[in-house]
């Protein structure tokens, strides 16, 4: 039976079908992102998943098996079925797709026991690998979870959960060597191309690696201020269309929940058509198409036929 935070959120309490769709009107209004764990007593279990108030994800679990339905089923499910156990569970954006990642993907490629001064080794261990993976890190009292983009690229996408702390950022970092409980079990999940869940995680990765790569080595060729300014344009852009995607110093911080991989290929298309044509009038096609080309090669395989099964980099080479 998948299980996520169950010494983190421990609040729980039984609930009927109405009570249940009760609860989501009132996370919708307050426009929450959250788990909402429902369990029954023949231990069927549905996890539901909330984005800023809106029903993204329901699966229903039966043993290890998540079955994923969209969000117009809920009300079938939950109709005619037993009262149930609810948590709910706040996430952060970053731990959204993580915790999407540990129930469709089933089960770890590995797990291990650990000694918690050594996760950050074991991280740094891990990014020499030639593919992507995410890793689940699981204290008594905490969980922390990161993504690796493979091929000697740094860990991101950092995100860490306690009952008293919550870190979604760069500080999380610090949080998984520093945390005060001594041992931890720590889960690798290696990309697997056939799940939706990975195609959404390598479009992710791949899409923030080729774009920092083509923003330093433009802020290289023209000059800081020039930079700066293309910076701000990415920015403007994604906030006008309401994207949690920021860019500050040559650095990417995309933590934005898409319904599916289509929609985030039009989002990253957008993005990378605005870079293609701004770098390109100042320092020529022919330049930034040998930009992309040296940042696609830097990539792992996963990431790299990610971005060019989504059209992403065609009209970067031939802007």
């Amino acid at each position: 039976m998948i299980t996520l935070f169950d010494r983190i959120y421990t609040d729980s309490r039984s609930a009927s079908s109405g009570e249940i769709q009760f609860t989501l009107k009132l996370l919708q209004q307050d426009l929450k992102t959250v788990l909402l764990d429902i369990l029954y007593p023949d231990d069927e279990k549905i996890l539901l998943l909330m984005n800023g108030g809106k029903v993204s994800c329901i699966y229903l679990v039966i043993g290890d098996d998540a079955t994923r339905y969209a969000p117009s089923s809920l009300s079938d499910l939950l109709q005619g079925r037993d009262r149930a156990t609810l948590r709910v569970c706040s996430l952060t954006p970053s731990s959204f797709g993580a915790v999407r990642t540990i129930i469709e993907q089933k089960n770890s490629s590995s797990t291990k026991s650990l000694i918690t001064a050594d996760v950050s080794e074991m991280i740094q261990k891990w990014q020499t690998a030639p593919q992507p993976s995410f890793v689940h890190i699981q204290w008594p009292y905490a969980e922390g979870f990161v993504f690796i983009p493979g091929n000697n690229f740094s860990a991101r996408q950092y995100a860490f959960l306690a009952e008293d702390k919550v870190s979604d950022s760069a500080a999380a970092v610090s949080m998984f060597s520093h945390w005060s409980e001594p041992e931890c079990v720590i889960s690798q999940y290696i990309n697997n191309d056939a799940l939706e869940i990975w195609k959404e995680n390598n479009l992710q990765l791949g899409f923030s690696l080729l774009l920092e790569h083509a923003l330093r080595r433009y802020d290289d060729l023209a000059g800081h201020s020039l930079s700066l300014k293309l910076e701000d344009s990415i920015n403007r852009l994604c906030r006008s269309h309401l994207w949690n995607i920021v860019v500050r110093s040559a650095t990417v911080d995309d933590v934005h929940i898409f319904d599916d991989s289509h929609d985030a290929a039009v989002a990253y298309h957008a993005i990378f058509d605005l870079v293609s044509r701004h770098i390109g009038q100042v320092i020529g096609s022919r330049l930034f198409s040998e930009t992309v080309d040296s940042g696609l090669a830097g990539l792992s395989e996963p990431l790299r036929q990610s971005l060019k099964s989504n059209v992403l980099v065609a009209p970067l080479v031939h802007a």
